[in-house]
């Protein structure tokens, strides 16, 4: 299909350097763009540079894996103070003030500058694309992308038409930012705020009257959001978790705080249309959509858990792990099975979640609880292998009964158990069989102990548990025998385990 307009990009002109522009042309550059800021003055030309090495700064902190490509991404960022360098652009955005008149002023200058063909992009909020636009000879190329911040960081970009705004002047910015790793919405008029500056409106405005009722404290408030429901909204949205909780029971709690029940959950309940429990209700839920959403939860709500975990000072400092033997019988007896019972086309699997306290100076496991394995089911699980763990590791890892997934419903119910009796989920077991002597002869070449392969510090790696133990099991003279070792993720962006102190507590008598 051939476009009116300018594409692949090589080249984005971004009219100011404050936070939001900054955070634009970061988000092109961290792309593949080359990128030209302009400013007003040479001190905001230097003020936008060290925009751009904090943000650059702040990836690398966050673990983002372009850290060790950042100072070539910078590289591909410059300043100036001449508006008329936008020329050689091939798309535009403008990220000045919000303020009408500076915006209509710009708007005009860049329409003289660049050719006809060049996308203008504004990165307004509040002001409508056709008032951006009124003095501009070229409407028809002008449309709104109004980015998120941390702009790099924040998938979502809404992509807003005007009354004039050409739909393949659309087409060219929506590809334009899913190829930046954006996921584009298109607005195909004006709404004041759009969607998600007027759900962040209430929210604030809800936040404030909680405030300034005596309610809560700003420190509690914070709290319930980015412990309790900011998090949930990562996986699933507000319809998502209406029709999980049931169109009934959110209208009592409406009805019992004196709020309105709004027309279209009423509408809903004389259909009899509830949510998850009957079927419909905003949207409709059969059984394979339900268990995916549950899983989508599930995955991020655990992860974040052990990011968490990761990032306290007692995970830092907890180099002994202390255990009864009792504990992780459960494990041993079905790993011992497992292993007994396997052939060389059908390797064993055996995990458990190891459950327990995490003190200053040690991790105590007091739970082994054994989970499901989902690793040829599972479509993340079975995309992660396909497209990493295979072509990092070797095809052997294609056997779907080579290597674990655990259920995340699973690890949900798991966790959610440790909470309530005061405990947390420090990390797993997992079973090593003595492969290099009962596997097939093409997989022998790399001896199993308890020590992790590649593939097990890699894993260990993109979980951060605390704590991973490994299982080794092998077998001399028709007996089978174990050994155990304990290990924590690489320190510092390395790739070998950390190896951790096991110890082994006895009952008194």
């Amino acid at each position: 299909m051939q476009l009116a307009y300018r594409y692949p990009v090589r080249t984005v002109g971004v009219v100011g350097g404050g936070i939001m522009g900054s955070g634009i042309a970061l988000t092109y550059a961290l792309a593949g763009h080359d990128v030209v800021v302009v400013q007003r003055s040479p001190q905001g030309c230097a003020a936008t540079e060290d925009r751009l090495g904090g943000l650059a700064r702040q990836l690398v902190r966050g673990g983002s894996p372009d850290a060790g490509r950042m100072s070539t991404v910078l590289g591909r960022i410059r300043t100036t103070t001449e508006l008329t360098e936008l020329a050689a652009a091939d798309y535009v955005v403008e990220a000045v003030a919000e303020d009408v008149a500076v915006k209509q002023q710009v708007h005009a200058a860049i329409d003289d500058i660049v050719a006809p063909d060049v996308i203008v992009a504004s990165a307004s909020t509040a002001i409508p694309v056709d008032v951006l636009a009124q003095d501009c000879k070229h409407a028809e190329r002008v449309l709104g992308t109004r980015f998120y911040l941390p702009a790099p960081l924040v998938p979502l970009v809404d992509v807003v038409s005007g009354e004039q705004t050409d739909e393949a002047a659309v087409e060219v910015a929506t590809r334009l930012l899913g190829g930046a790793g954006k996921r584009p919405v298109t607005f195909d008029r004006h709404a004041a705020g759009a969607v998600g500056p007027r759900l962040q409106t209430a929210l604030i405005g809800e936040a404030l009257r909680i405030v300034d009722e005596g309610l809560a404290t700003p420190e509690t408030v914070d709290r319930v959001l980015t412990q309790g429901i900011g998090r949930r909204f990562g996986a699933t949205g507000v319809f998502d978790r209406l029709d999980f909780a049931g169109l009934d029971t959110v209208a009592a709690t409406l009805r019992a705080l004196g709020r309105p029940v709004p027309a279209p959950i009423e509408e809903r309940l004389q259909q009899g249309r509830l949510g998850v429990k009957t079927g419909a209700g905003f949207y409709p839920w059969t059984g394979e959509r339900v268990t995916a959403a549950e899983d989508a939860l599930a995955r991020l709500l655990i992860a974040q858990a052990a990011q968490d975990r990761a990032s306290t000072p007692a995970a830092a400092g907890s180099r002994m792990v202390v255990a009864d033997p009792a504990v992780l019988r459960p494990f041993l007896d079905a790993a011992l099975e497992a292993y007994r019972s396997c052939t060389p086309a059908e390797p064993p699997g055996c995990f458990a979640l190891l459950v327990g306290r995490l003190e200053p100076d040690r991790m105590v496991v007091e739970r082994a609880v054994l989970a499901r394995n989902v690793r040829g089911t599972d479509r993340a699980a079975i995309g992660e292998y396909e497209s990493t763990i295979v072509p990092c590791f070797g095809e052997a890892y294609g056997n779907e009964r080579r290597g674990f997934w655990c259920h995340a419903v699973d690890q949900l119910r798991v966790h959610r158990e440790a909470e309530a009796d005061g405990l947390e989920v420090l990390g797993s077991i997992h079973l090593h069989p003595d492969w290099h002597r009962i596997g097939p002869p093409a997989e022998r070449s790399l001896r199993i102990s308890q020590h992790p392969t590649a593939m097990d510090a890699y894993m260990i790696q993109q979980t951060q548990w605390p704590l991973n133990m490994i299982c080794y099991v092998e077998s001399s003279d028709g007996e089978s025998s174990y050994t155990i070792g304990a290990w924590a993720p690489p320190a510092d962006g390395g790739n070998r385990c950390q190896e951790l102190t096991l110890h082994w507590s006895v009952p008194a008598r």
